[in-house]
């Protein structure tokens, strides 16, 4: 046992008395080749003033054979340098050793600032808090000052740096960064993201209004069947993805094809409704503070109201923030592919950051927090759009606004939205009619929903042919009503806007003078037929034809004076006097089919 002590203590002589000698090589080369690399690039980019891509290739090649020789020297001299002082150490345990150099290679700068300033420390005589530098001890100053001058201004910049660049690396493997995201103006994620000011959708398409950082989705790893540095998607998150449906979505409106941001409503398994302006999340209303509005969330084509519908595995129901602005999973776009899925920010993450202009939902569930049409002010913004385009403001008409509200009735209770009342057949006439109203033009404007006035005016606006009705030049009044009702079963409310105005009829005078000459004619023959009863043999045998042609000609002189009467004024014929028009035709029928037999006698 005793030899074999000795033999060890040898062996390990040996190996430490090598590891310094290596070391000391490894330096040395590692100096030469910094001095190389720096010449290097300095003959390159400063006297031929090239960069490396355009270079003679030998200069590429030098600088890579100075910077890999360097590296690898320095780390073998390091390593040799660490293994030959925990050699020295008494109480080390030979297995240990390698995995000790290893340790403390990890944070080489700062075992080599130790490794020189220990020493360093001990030549410098302190006394009366004054430094006395012995010449004796000047040569060991300087080398050190320089050594530990090299390790801070060289060696622990590109340690830091690599540790830096390595932990960055791994970060971006494992998707654990964030990414700035820009957030179109178009307003569907109002109020945690601001709208843009841009007038059309594509104008607010191109304006970014903000930029969060945005985590990569999916993110971290699985190491042993265990997740680690992952965030499982949860209802409140707000996502960005991208798929078929939203390049052609975004296509269409912004001519570009991008992905959409949307909030994370339903998870797979859960129950989504939309009813009475609420969502309802596997039977249970819910409070969204997020949203623009309270009670602001209605069905659309894919989940229209009172529908249920369970959202499938691997698949998510999302929707805007601002529920009347934002398409998303209630149309067309439908459920989202968690596959689709490349950032999030998840729910708690939004809470001191994004939540500034979120409501208060204390009164979501009560009537109050329901949204109410302001008709003055919608009466404001229609009038300040009409008279920008020309038009006359309208005036309020309250006997228009009972029939709007009697036609809303018939609206919600047969479902029928058709101006020509197909299914009621309750028309807007009738509703104006039983209203104790009447006008020359009218027009109706339906609209199923909640509204705002500005909601209301930029909603009807952005259909062409609405606003052409809403600036009709000959409308003169208007009357709304907000009906409440069920619409199949459903809670739902309907915006009737009755419109009215007075157009002159304008007579050509062709048609009066035609009328003229009726009356005229009339007058002529009116004293010969009169003038029989002076014949009484005739008279007595005729006596019914004569009395009865002279009241068709009374009758028609009458209708014609009073016609003639309202064309020369320029007024339009009440219904009543239309139908006196349809009466003198029977009666100028009838008066010469008595005339014809009377003469033949």
């Amino acid at each position: 046992m005793h030899t074999a002590n000795i033999f060890m203590k040898r062996i390990l002589n040996v190996s430490q008395k090598t590891s310094n000698k290596t070391a000391r090589v490894g330096y040395l080369i590692w100096i030469i080749c910094l001095l190389g690399t720096g010449l290097t690039v300095f003959y390159t980019t400063v006297i031929k003033g090239q960069l490396f891509d355009k270079a003679p290739i030998i200069l590429a090649l030098l600088l890579v054979l100075f910077v890999l020789l360097g590296f690898s020297s320095f780390l073998v001299a390091s390593i040799s340098l660490i293994y030959r002082n925990l050699s020295r150490v008494k109480n080390m345990k030979r297995p240990l050793l390698p995995l000790a150099t290893l340790g403390l290679f990890a944070i080489f700068p700062l075992y080599a600032l130790v490794l020189i300033l220990k020493p360093l420390i001990k030549k410098i005589r302190i006394q009366k808090l004054k430094f006395r530098i012995s010449s004796k001890n000047l040569k060991p100053i300087l080398f050190g000052s320089i050594t530990t001058l090299t390790v801070i201004v060289i060696i622990l910049p590109v340690w830091v740096g690599s540790y830096v660049i390595m932990g960055k690396l791994i970060l971006d493997k494992l998707n654990l960064v964030k990414d700035p995201m820009p957030i179109a103006g178009t307003g569907s994620m109002f109020p945690t993201f601001p709208k843009g000011q841009g007038k059309t959708i594509k104008e607010q398409t191109k304006e970014i209004v903000d930029t969060p950082g945005m985590q990569r989705y999916p993110s971290g790893f699985n190491l042993f069947g265990q997740d680690f540095f992952t965030h499982k998607i949860g209802r409140g998150d707000i996502i960005t993805f991208y798929n078929s449906k939203t390049a052609e979505i975004t296509k269409k409106d912004g001519g570009k094809a991008t992905g959409f941001l949307k909030r994370v409503i339903g998870l797979p398994g859960d129950k989504i409704e939309i009813k009475d302006g609420l969502l309802i999340l596997n039977g249970q209303p819910q409070k969204e503070p997020y949203t623009a509005k309270a009670r602001s969330t209605f069905g659309g084509e894919f989940l229209p109201d009172c529908k249920t519908l369970t959202v499938p595995q691997e698949k998510l129901f999302v929707m805007g923030d601002n529920r009347k602005g934002s398409g998303d999973s209630r149309q067309d776009l439908g459920f989202v592919d968690t596959k689709d899925i490349d950032h999030v920010i998840p729910f708690n993450n939004q809470k001191g950051v994004l939540d500034k202009n979120w409501r208060n939902t204390d009164k979501d569930f009560d009537e109050i927090s329901k949204i109410k049409l302001d008709k003055n002010k919608y009466l404001e913004l229609l009038n300040k759009k009409r008279v920008e385009s020309g038009a006359k403001p309208l005036t309020y008409q309250s006997k228009l606004e009972a029939s709007a509200n009697a036609r809303g009735k018939a609206i919600l209770k047969y479902d029928d939205f058709s101006f020509e009342a197909t299914r009621s057949g309750y028309t807007m006439e009738q509703s104006m009619a039983d209203a104790g109203y009447s006008n020359i033009t009218y027009g109706e404007a339906p609209t199923s929903g909640y509204y705002e006035a500005e909601e209301l005016i930029e909603n009807q606006f952005e259909f062409p042919e609405t606003k052409k009705f809403l600036l009709y030049k000959d409308y003169q009044e208007i009357g709304i009503a907000e009906v409440e009702g069920e619409l199949n079963g459903c809670p739902a409310q309907v915006i009737v806007q009755h419109f009215a105005g007075y157009i002159p009829p304008n007579y050509k005078q062709a048609d009066i003078d035609s009328w003229k000459d009726v009356l005229s004619n009339l007058r002529e023959i009116q004293p010969g037929w009169a003038k029989l009863k002076d014949y009484p043999n005739f008279y007595n045998n005729n006596k019914k034809d004569i009395d009865r042609i002279n009241e068709i000609i009374s009758t028609r002189t009458n209708i014609a004076q009073t016609v003639i009467s309202r064309m020369e004024a320029n007024q339009w014929l009440t219904q009543s006097e239309k139908q006196l028009i349809q009466q003198d035709i029977e009666l100028s029928k009838e008066a010469n089919s008595l005339s014809t037999k009377l003469n033949s006698l």
